[in-house]
């Protein structure tokens, strides 16, 4: 018997019709050659691993009374044709038309009286492909722990599938037990967790000397996301409705990118979503002011652990909406990425994904229930504006029934008061975005993954510029020079009509201010750039 952990088992308790629980990724393969037998070789192939994934066979079962969180047993009678399905798009068999079955299939929640997984075999993409698209609840696996599962999923060679199968990744589950028997260890597990806390007292103590000279700084810095988080059409109750949007990106120009600039690859992504973010506002006049908050997704996973379970906390990091131009944007990414990592730093030392709460299924659901049927999130201030997630994906090529995989979409969970959730998945060569969200908050999510590719074009322009070998004369130049003429960056919440009388706007915060105006700096040295050409 295994009994879900803490953070396992809270996305079982939030899961309501409007927001399920399960996370999912697209794949598209390229036959070499046509075949009419493709989705017969995919279902054999999957039913020769059932064995390999405790996740395949097991399935939840309730603690008696609601004392503790649920347990996974193994259930021996499989559906397979629930579990595997086939598809085909309606031709020309594009990316739009993909989308929108993917946008579908996620918008069904599983039943969690079967094992919490489900395949989808796609065919009638153009030129011969086909999709795979996988949906498992994100109470069985993080995206860390799915990237472990590739190997029984899909294959490394073009020719495995004739091959023996992988040896099983991660050992079986024990095999279940009664209700007396699961009654009877949720208290047993209760008072040992409190026995764990009392002999932990001392390492907790150590924890604290650690962290103390940063407690002051920590508070700060949380109470300034909170106070000046502003608030987006996002940020509202959601239906159960979705659209999906993709974007993809060369992975080796972003990294050249980041390397450029002294930055992440995360700071790359984090900066080019808030400038796509920024131009889908400014569009529909509701650019705040001030910066957007992205939560993000951190692993709290030891290196080489493959557990099929959850090890994650959510940190939080500003997205620079409010300043105008490409560098300095990601300039203020980098910057909010390194104030958010001082505060994972010491917030890991007193995370923990297990806790034993007598009764908590029943107050928790409660609690989510009474949230989703109020849509408090129409009203609540947000945790945060959206969620954005970088996973790094496989380094080597994947195939599925001898077709090598060219793309891998990621699918996350949209929520109330998160109506969009962008996902980031790296594979080979190439960066893939997945836009998950509700299409009656978000209908046209696809313009923001557009944005997103726009804006990296932008951004690789303006590297390239500051790379010439007259930029920083030119910069001086342009700050002794002062041009009044020069135009200026776009004005912080612009797309919002003017209001003369209301009160005065806040003034910008001094991060703003400096990244704006190396921006007209910026501009005009462009503009006298390109005045020079002949």
């Amino acid at each position: 018997m295994k009994r879900l952990t803490a953070l396992d088992a809270l996305f079982l308790y939030m899961e309501a019709p409007e927001t399920p629980m399960h996370v999912a990724s697209v794949t598209i393969f390229k036959p070499e050659t046509p075949s009419d037998d493709l989705f017969a070789r995919f279902r054999a192939h999957t039913v020769s691993r059932l064995d390999l994934l405790p996740s395949y066979r097991r399935r939840l079962e309730s603690t008696p009374l609601g004392l503790d969180h649920p347990v996974w047993v193994v259930d021996d009678k499989l559906d397979l044709d629930y579990h595997i399905r086939h598809a085909a798009l309606p031709k020309p068999g594009g990316m739009a038309e993909l989308r929108t079955l993917v946008a579908q299939l996620h918008a069904v929640p599983l039943d969690r009286t079967r094992p919490l997984w489900e395949y989808t075999f796609i065919e009638g993409l153009e030129d011969g492909a086909f999709a795979v698209y996988v949906k498992v609840h994100h109470s069985a696996m993080d995206g860390v722990a799915g990237m472990a599962t590739l190997g029984v999923i899909y294959d490394f060679a073009p020719d495995a599938e004739r091959e023996a199968a992988p040896a099983r990744i991660v050992p079986p589950d024990p095999e279940p037990a009664d209700a007396i028997e699961l009654a009877s260890t949720a208290i047993g597990d209760f008072v040992r967790q409190g026995w764990r806390a009392v002999t932990a007292l001392p390492s907790v103590a150590r924890a604290l000397t650690k962290t103390a000279p940063h407690f002051l700084r920590d508070a700060k810095f949380l109470y300034s996301y909170v106070k000046d988080m502003p608030r987006t059409p996002f940020n509202a109750a959601i239906s159960g409705h979705r659209v999906y949007a993709t974007a993809s990106l060369p992975f080796a120009e972003v990294r050249a990118l980041a390397r450029s600039r002294g930055a992440t690859v995360n700071d790359v992504v984090l900066a080019l979503t808030a400038g796509a973010l920024r131009r889908y506002l400014a569009e529909r006049s509701a650019l705040p002011e001030k910066p957007l908050t992205a939560g993000v997704p951190a692993s709290l996973r030891p290196y080489g652990d493959a557990q099929l379970n959850n090890q994650v906390i959510f940190t939080i990091s500003r997205l620079p909406t409010d300043v105008a131009e490409p560098l300095p944007r990601l300039a203020a990414a980098q910057a909010a990425g390194r104030e958010a990592k001082d505060l994972f730093a010491d917030m890991r030392e007193f995370v923990t994904t297990n806790v034993s709460i007598l009764g908590a299924p029943l107050v928790i659901m409660g609690l989510a229930r009474l949230w989703a049927g109020a849509r408090a999130a129409n009203w609540v201030w947000p945790f945060f504006n959206l969620v954005v997630s970088n996973v790094p994906g496989p380094r080597q090529p994947f195939y599925c029934v001898g077709a090598k995989a060219t793309h891998y979409f990621p699918i996350s969970i949209p929520f109330h008061g998160g109506a969009i959730n962008i996902t980031v998945q790296s594979y080979l060569d190439t960066l893939d975005f997945g836009l998950i969200a509700c299409s009656e908050t978000v209908p046209d999510a696809q313009r923001i993954a557009d944005f997103m590719v726009e804006d990296f074009a932008e951004l690789k322009k303006a590297d390239a510029e500051a790379a010439r070998p007259d930029f920083v004369g030119k910069i001086a130049l342009a700050l002794e020079a002062k041009p009044v003429a020069a135009p200026k960056p776009i004005a912080l919440g612009e797309a919002k009509p003017a209001s003369r009388t209301g009160p005065r706007a806040p003034e910008a915060s001094p991060l703003a201010r400096h990244v704006d105006e190396l921006g007209a700096v910026t501009e005009a040295l462009r503009r006298r750039l390109a005045e020079k050409k002949p």
